[in-house]
């Protein structure tokens, strides 16, 4: 079942099946701002505090806004300037598509978005649908241009943390590196083991677990280098309700993690962050050499798929 609604002063689209609940708003970049669990009345997503969604610009500062649900970050994380075919385009931060309205129809049980670019020449569409337990979110981003240019995608799916939830990184993973510094973690580019490491004092850090809120803290790292299976997520026993987030590999080979644990404006919340691009910034990105180029007429296609049971 498919609705127009209602949703914190927004018009919004509601997908329902026996299973879940999801919210999507078109006019903030398709954003999904609620997946619920119905029988477990569990809603996985950190939710905007406020009663009603501000409507951010282009170059809009990403943590002046709600910061909540699950954003599409493209084609950067970080406000980055690149130079293509001899001119200076800067990405806004976290991206241009958060920030985008899109068009949208309904058709055949799915939301089918489409929006296309004014700093690039890309036309970007997401399919959501709903498939049993899972959302399944397919996308195609074509270079509609004759330049090619560099891009970072990436998952910014903020879910609810909960002190005694169990992080789930993709399998073989059994290292990581810091990118953001840490009073626990350290220095940027610091390696650490995976799951339980010494935070700068000597103590054990478990790193599928996530600290209280009272911790006042935040941190941001990836798996070192490509992961070796394309599926993570986490285990919420006080509702015994599994989130997991099946990717392809090859498309998105990089998982970085967010958390803030009261560390930024109170909030309590982390992502698993399925991405492209190694790390962030479209410049850190192409001097490691893991970053995505898009090529004239080429199309990016891939699919997410998160399951809650």
């Amino acid at each position: 079942m498919i609705l127009n609604i209602k949703f914190k002063e927004r018009h919004a689209i509601e997908i329902e099946n026996n299973f879940l609940r999801v919210i999507v708003i078109p006019e903030l970049g398709g954003k999904i701002a609620s997946i619920f669990r119905k029988d477990k009345e569990f809603e996985l997503l950190f939710q905007n505090k406020e009663q009603f969604y501000k409507i951010p610009q282009l170059y809009s500062c990403f943590q002046e806004f709600d910061a909540s649900g699950f954003d599409d970050a493209f084609p950067t994380i970080d406000k980055s300037n690149v130079l293509i075919n001899r001119k200076n385009i800067v990405y806004p931060d976290h991206g241009e598509i958060w920030t985008a309205k899109f068009n949208y129809k309904l058709e055949n049980e799915e939301i089918i978005l489409n929006y296309k670019s004014t700093i690039l020449d890309y036309d970007y569409k997401k399919t959501i649908y709903l498939q049993g337990d899972r959302i399944i979110a397919e996308y195609s981003i074509e270079n509609l241009g004759e330049t090619e240019f560099p891009c970072i995608w990436a998952m910014h799916c903020l879910i609810n943390c909960e002190k005694d939830m169990q992080l789930f990184f993709p399998k073989g993973t059994d290292k990581v590196i810091n990118v953001h510094e840490s009073k626990y973690l350290g220095e940027v580019s610091k390696v650490h083991s995976y799951p339980v490491t010494k935070d700068e004092n000597g103590n054990n850090i478990h790193l599928d677990k996530v600290l209280d809120i009272t911790s006042n803290n935040e941190e941001k790292y990836y798996v070192e280098g490509a992961v070796k299976e394309g599926k993570c997520g986490a285990y919420y026993p006080s509702k015994d309700v599994n989130y997991n987030v099946y990717f392809d590999k090859e498309t998105l080979p990089y998982v970085g993690f967010w958390v803030t644990e009261g560390g930024f404006r109170g909030d309590y919340n982390c992502a698993l962050e399925p991405t492209n691009g190694y790390y962030d910034s479209i410049d850190i990105a192409s001097k490691e050499g893991k970053v995505l180029v898009l090529k004239p007429k080429e199309t990016l296609k891939f699919k997410i798929e998160i399951e809650l049971k």
